[in-house]
């Protein structure tokens, strides 16, 4: 399969590549950029000369993608990415938006959490949430699929067990650490090394764009609405998103009932682990992988449901190639059998 690159010059885009310099049914044959436009791959990234398909290091950045791609991923900002895809989506071209252009349904949601109109809202409906442990058959026949946020797909690998068992009662809090890179390459000086290290802060506490996908994706998996407290935290580190999630579980539920959901939901996942204590983001530092911990403080009914991820991985990237393997109709490990780096 041919694929297509907006704004391969990001952390994401970046990371994309990668993933697909060891892939052997994919061939990227365009890459756009813009700022970087008319330069080659390695000059924006000089490690692609050591990279798994050395090619690729002088592919030449373009303004716009030509034709000639069966598959179109964006890695452009959030409200820049719909305006892009919308052409190749009305050429009948399949697509992954990483961005978060496509995620919510509703487009007042959407005006709401992003302050500007969406720019193709004819295609909202048509896209399919890319959480692929619980929607890899819509996936499949999607022309369309909206990556989930870095966040909200941490956050709904900790609790969807949960919600999809009828087990929660309602509401949740979602506690979230993340490293620097998810505030992208072009990060503001408040990002940088001397103001980040040995440091740590909450940020759009109650107030992030991904809480109410968090919300959308549990309330649909559960069947019923779910609300969701969310509160993000920046941490010194370069990679990686750690998540706590608080939920009241039903009175008539029993740790016996937490544990089956769980391993029904993950026990056959390739991608999902099921760990025996909480996890670190160090285990999923360059791969594709999530680490998920759940535990039950009896004395107030509560689940406590963690997960770790990398944000470039997992969280954008990594299942980006995964759900572009589904959306192939191959294997969804091919080129992701990367094991994660430590230390």
């Amino acid at each position: 399969m041919r694929i297509g690159i907006l704004n391969a010059t990001g952390y994401s885009g970046g990371e994309l590549v990668r993933y697909l310099a060891v892939h052997p049914e994919f061939e990227v044959v365009g890459a756009t950029a813009r700022s970087q436009a008319g330069r080659r791959l390695h000059e924006v990234f000089p490690w692609m000369r050591a990279s798994g398909r050395a090619a690729y290091a002088d592919l030449e950045l373009t303004p716009e993608l030509n034709g000639s791609a069966d598959l179109v991923i964006s890695c452009l900002p959030h409200k820049a990415s719909a305006a892009k895809l919308a052409p190749f989506l009305d050429d009948g071209m399949r697509c992954i938006d990483v961005s978060s252009d496509f995620r919510l349904r509703n487009p007042a949601d959407y005006l709401r959490w992003h302050g500007v109109e969406h720019a193709a809202p004819e295609w909202i409906d048509s896209g399919v949430y890319g959480l692929t442990e619980w929607h890899r058959d819509q996936i499949r026949e999607t022309d369309l699929v909206a990556n989930p946020g870095c966040h909200a797909i941490t956050a709904a690998l900790a609790l969807a067990p949960a919600a999809s068992a009828g087990l929660l009662a309602g509401h949740v809090m979602v506690d979230s650490k993340t490293g620097v890179s998810g505030a992208g390459r072009s990060a503001s000086a408040a990002y940088g090394f001397s103001e980040i290290n040995e440091d740590s802060s909450a940020y759009r506490v109650a107030d992030h764009y991904q809480s109410p996908e968090i919300s959308q994706e549990l309330s649909d998996i559960g069947g019923s609405p779910i609300e969701v407290t969310f509160a993000p935290h920046l941490v010194p580190m370069t990679r990686g998103i750690l998540i706590t999630a608080y939920g009241a579980l039903r009175a008539d539920v029993a740790p016996s009932h937490v544990e089956q959901a769980y391993r029904d939901a993950y026990e056959d996942e390739p991608f999902v682990h099921l760990a025996g204590v909480p996890p670190h983001t160090k285990w999923t530092s360059g791969g594709n992988h999530a680490f998920v911990h759940w535990t039950v403080d009896e004395a107030t009914q509560t689940l406590v449901a963690m997960a770790a991820i990398d944000n470039l991985g997992k969280g954008a990237a990594g299942s980006a190639v995964q759900n572009a393997n589904v959306m192939a109709g191959i294997d969804e490990q091919v080129g992701l059998a990367i094991p994660p780096s430590h230390p």
